[in-house]
C-alpha cells in the first residue's frame, strides 16, 4: 500500500524543513502583523508588550507542566525519552529564570487569552496520541518561528525589546529536533500527520501574535 511506503533520504532529506516550508506562508503572516510592526517602529505601548510577555509566560508554564508529565510517561524508546527529559529541564530552567527576573512567584492570578488557551489545548490533544513523537512535533514550531522572526525583524541591539530577539537568534534549539524526527517519522502517514500538527501549531503562533 502506498501509505505504508517509507520516505527515503532522497525524497525528504529533513522532515523539519519539509514542515517549515509547508507553513512558511504562516510565518510570513506573523512577520507582517501589527504587533511586530509596532515593535520594529518603537511605537509599542508598554501595556501591550506587558500583556504579550505575561501570556508568553503562561504558555511557557503550561508547556513546562506538560513536558514534566510526558517525561514521566515516556519510558521508551530511550533516545526519545532522553529528548523529552532534556526539553523539560530546559523549559523549567527558562521558566524559573523568567519568573525570577519578573519578581514573580507564580502565574495563578493571570487569565489566559483565548489564543493561548487554544494553543495549550492543542498540546493537550496531541498528548493523547499513543506515539510521543507527535508531542515532539508539536514543540517544534515555537522555537522555529521565533528564531526566524528574530533573524528577519532587524531590531538594533540598543532597543528596549532586543532581549526578545537575541534570545531567539541562531536557531540552535530546533537543531536538536532533527535527529529524533528524521528517525521516527519514517512512514508517509506519519509525516502527513506530523505536518498537520506542525501547521496547527504554526496557526496557534499566528493567532497568539495576532491577539497580542
Amino acid at each position: 500500500m502506498a501509505s505504508a511506503v517509507s520516505f527515503t533520504a532522497k525524497q525528504i532529506d529533513d522532515v523539519c524543513e519539509y514542515f517549515w516550508n509547508n507553513s512558511l506562508g504562516l510565518a510570513e503572516e506573523i512577520l507582517n502583523l501589527g504587533f511586530l510592526k509596532k515593535l520594529k517602529s518603537y511605537s509599542m505601548k508598554a501595556e501591550r508588550f506587558l500583556k504579550f510577555t505575561l501570556q508568553d509566560m503562561l504558555y511557557l508554564d503550561g508547556v513546562t507542566a506538560m513536558l514534566k508529565e510526558m517525561s514521566e510517561k515516556v519510558t521508551q524508546p530511550e533516545d526519545l525519552k532522553v529528548f523529552i527529559q532534556e526539553r523539560h529541564s530546559s523549559y523549567k530552567t527558562f521558566r524559573d529564570s523568567c519568573l525570577q527576573n519578573l519578581l514573580m512567584k507564580d502565574l495563578n492570578s493571570i487569565e489566559h487569552t483565548p489564543a493561548i488557551q487554544k494553543y495549550l489545548d492543542t498540546y493537550r490533544e496531541v498528548m493523547k496520541e499513543s506515539d510521543p513523537v507527535y508531542f515532539v512535533v508539536a514543540l517544534l514550531p515555537c522555537p522555529r518561528v521565533w528564531s526566524w522572526i528574530a533573524q528577519n525583524l532587524q531590531l538594533p541591539d540598543h532597543g528596549a525589546h532586543y532581549i526578545r530577539k537575541s534570545d531567539n537568534e541562531g536557531g540552535q534549539s530546533e537543531k536538536r529536533f532533527r535527529p529524533i524526527l528524521n528517525k521516527y517519522l519514517n512512514l508517509a502517514e506519519k509525516v502527513q500527520k506530523a505536518n498537520d500538527i506542525f501547521r496547527r501549531q504554526m496557526q496557534n503562533e499566528r493567532d497568539f501574535f495576532c491577539s497580542s
